[in-house]
């Protein structure tokens, strides 16, 4: 089958995970904004109201018909909040939709019992503009969803500048990050 075959049958044929890749760790401010969210629940709410106060965060970009970049960290998501057992109690993780048009609440809840989130690990949706508006304010934006690169984005708790890993740490890396930004 030809590359062009390939593509046409799978639309992620040239968005590939690769797993093996160094996960590349730097700093960034996020200006946090009211941008209009929905919970996997269909409850209305904003990004700034998800990420006030002083609660840990954990941030990912996600679409629920990904076959590649996703589903992958997504896994390392579950697996973190396996590892941090009781200390989740203490953490949020907002996983944000790229794709909002196509991923509903009701799909966003799927997707999220499919990896075990609890009750601290919470789906969003919204329009496609507030989509856009949340991915550009942590400088996620990729110009359309098969673009997308995995990113994690991790805040010790009501801090402006948050970790950004780019690539597929491992959960024990997400673990240690999310400790390092608590003492800090």
């Amino acid at each position: 089958m030809s590359k062009m075959d390939m593509t046409s049958a799978d639309p992620h044929a040239n968005h590939k995970a690769d797993t093996n890749a160094a996960v590349k760790r730097s700093m960034i401010d996020v200006p946090l904004a009211a941008t209009p969210l929905i919970k996997q629940d269909g409850s209305k709410t904003t990004l700034a109201k998800e990420l006030d106060g002083k609660k840990p965060a954990i941030v990912a970009f996600i679409y629920t018909s990904c076959t590649t970049v996703c589903p992958v960290t997504s896994q390392i998501l579950s697996r973190t909040q396996e590892l941090l057992g009781a200390e989740m109690q203490n953490l949020r993780i907002l996983s944000v939709s790229i794709d909002p048009e196509y991923d509903t609440p009701e799909r966003l809840l799927a997707y999220s019992k499919k990896f075990g989130a609890q009750a601290q690990w919470q789906h969003f949706t919204g329009t496609l503009a507030n989509s856009v508006a949340v991915q550009k304010a942590f400088g996620a934006y990729r110009g359309d969803k098969m673009n997308h690169v995995p990113l994690m984005f991790i805040n010790g708790g009501g801090k402006k500048t948050w970790v950004q890993l780019e690539g597929f740490p491992s959960a024990e890396q997400v673990v240690k990050e999310y400790r390092d930004q608590i003492k800090g």
